[in-house]
């Protein structure tokens, strides 16, 4: 993944780039379910692979 993606990413989320108008709480979870989302990423990372 690049670096700059996450902050591209939070530009698209926070920022007047998406379009859209989200207020704290929906960027709240937003960022909530990313970082669950990279945990799991994380996780499945370090098991092996089962064939």
């Amino acid at each position: 993944m690049r670096k700059d993606r996450l902050y591209e990413e939070d530009l698209l989320v926070s920022g007047t780039v998406g379009g859209e108008v989200l207020s704290k709480q929906e960027r709240q979870t937003l960022k909530r379910e990313a970082g669950e989302l990279k945990e799991k990423i994380e996780q499945a990372k370090n098991e092996p692979i089962s064939e």
